[in-house]
């Protein structure tokens, strides 16, 4: 009988007939398996050196255009998402992807019903889970939100959507790190991201700047007459709108943070507890010029709407959304003439990023951004998605996973600082072993709360024999889309007899893959 075909007698012998990590990762880096990734001759020499980087992402895979527009308007390819654009083609995938609210999703509503607090009130949530709560604590609240995050990323038939509130959860960032912002954080994640992520951006920037979660975590409930707080003005200019470079001065936040002045939100005592109120007893009416715009007195709560919507609709802001939006989405360094379709198109809808991303992933750009030479890297929060969303693999909770980000160092809502989890290649491009690890983990089966077994992976592979099963893997992890070197290196050690029952063929060639230079770009 063919090994791979023994499989599905192999069921629960995975830790006793598979080849040890150690003895794969060190033949790798001997062999030189993985192209890209570099190391000491042996794991544990690799691990005594650190993390091992990526030098560069393998170029000679030729990724086909429908695989490059569902790898990046979802957390990951899957067979089924992959059909779906095969049917509805590339324009009407993207169509049917940004009318997220059209989508069914009824096993994730299943899920997210487990977690009441997800629904509650500012009062409710402080009731409930505060300082003398009755149903539990703020890390209650917090590890709910952290849970459901990843559900939604893994399990969510609305991926485009998904991908595009992980873009803001970073961009207007305010994390769950302490008391207050534990409770805050998940009215702020449904009310501001959730509500408005494909929507308007100027309607996003309002209720941000006005949710208690922002105004407590860059001390906007601070910011008084006579004593401005610049934290919010400066933030709201650097990181939400204009950007670093976007021709600001010191006297621009300091007006800026005056126009603020009494923007807070109401106390614990009361029953509207969390929702924004302006207190007038704290403003200062008195006239501001803010990037030459002149705010005549006695404005009140105005001044500070005002200048929202100008900056969100400054065509500055246009041009900076645009091109963070494209560099999350496409690459590390978009074609100008892309961003400045984009930047038009913002600027021509009021900011409707709906519209905005439509023009990202236009199937135009794919020759200019460049797909197949100079790939993009996951990012840890994308990569742990995208092997979970393998088919065969099933993940009943989610414990191990938030361990897992941590590790990688992308748990959901934990960048404590306003700029959000970073996007570039010299944050992500180091810490190969715990992708690694991780691939190797969940495929051997050896992960708490993630089910693998024997004959899910037979079935999801179409009961693959020796001489097709790194093809089938392939096929089920990226549609084919893999560096043919990483194949022959991967078929080389399934055809050397390493691994020898079926099950530790099929486990070991799909965790080699998933460990490869061209699974881990997009």
């Amino acid at each position: 009988m063919d090994r791979v075909q023994e499989s599905e007698s192999q069921e629960n012998t995975t830790s006793s007939q598979s080849v040890e990590l150690g003895d794969i990762a060190a033949s790798w880096t001997r062999r030189g398996l993985l192209t890209g990734m570099t190391g000491a001759a042996a794991s544990s020499a690799a691990k005594a050196q650190g993390p091992v980087p990526f030098n560069g992402p393998a170029t000679r895979v030729r990724r086909d255009d429908l695989y490059y527009l569902v790898n990046r308007g979802s957390f990951g390819y899957t067979p089924e998402l992959y059909a779906e654009g095969e049917t509805r083609g590339y324009d009407g995938w993207l169509d049917w992807q940004l009318d997220h609210a059209s989508i069914q999703d009824a096993d994730v509503d299943v899920i997210l019903s487990g977690y009441p607090t997800l629904s509650m009130t500012y009062r409710e949530l402080y009731l409930g889970y505060g300082p003398n709560g009755n149903l539990g604590d703020n890390f209650d609240v917090a590890r709910a939100l952290t849970s459901t995050r990843i559900e939604r990323a893994v399990k969510s038939n609305r991926q485009l959507y998904e991908r595009i509130i992980d873009f803001w959860a970073d961009h207007i960032n305010v994390p769950q790190n302490d008391n207050p912002l534990r409770l805050f954080r998940t009215v702020y994640d449904r009310e501001v991201i959730q509500e408005h992520a494909l929507g308007h951006f100027p309607d996003m920037l309002m209720a941000s700047a006005k949710s208690a979660g922002m105004l407590m975590y860059l001390n906007g409930n601070e910011n008084v007459a006579g004593a401005p707080n610049e934290n919010y003005a400066r933030e709201v200019m650097e990181l939400h709108t204009l950007g670093v470079n976007g021709g600001y001065n010191e006297n621009d936040i300091r007006e800026l943070a005056r126009c603020f002045t009494g923007w807070t939100f109401f106390p614990q005592n009361s029953s509207m507890f969390g929702e924004f109120r302006f207190d007038s007893g704290s403003h200062d009416f008195g006239s501001k010029v803010v990037l030459g715009q002149a705010i005549p007195a006695g404005g009140g709560v105005s001044d500070g709407e005002f200048m929202l919507n100008y900056l969100a609709m400054h065509p500055t802001t246009a041009e900076y959304i645009s091109k963070e939006l494209a560099t999350y989405l496409l690459d590390y360094d978009p074609p100008q003439e892309l961003v400045d379709e984009a930047k038009a198109m913002y600027l021509a809808t009021s900011g409707d990023m709906k519209e905005v991303v439509r023009v990202i992933l236009d199937k135009r750009w794919i020759p200019l951004v460049g797909p197949h030479s100079t790939p993009k890297l996951r990012r840890p929060m994308h990569f742990v998605s995208n092997i979970l969303r393998t088919p065969g693999v099933v993940m009943l909770n989610v414990n191990s996973i938030i361990l897992a980000l941590d590790l990688l160092g992308q748990r959901p809502f934990d960048w404590s600082s306003p700029d959000g989890y970073p996007n570039d290649l010299e944050t992500w491009g180091s810490g190969v072993l715990p992708r690694w690890s991780f691939a190797f983990n969940v495929f051997l089966g050896t992960l708490s709360g993630v089910s693998v077994t024997t004959n899910a992976l037979y079935q999801a592979l179409g009961s693959p024999n020796l001489s097709n099963v790194t093809a089938r893997a392939a096929e089920l992890l990226a549609g084919g889309n893999i560096d043919p070197e990483d194949l022959r290196d991967v078929d080389n050690f399934v055809q050397s007899g390493a691994a020898t029952t079926g099950e530790a063929i099929m486990r070991n060639t799909l965790a080699l893959l998933a460990s490869s230079p061209s699974y881990q770009y997009l």
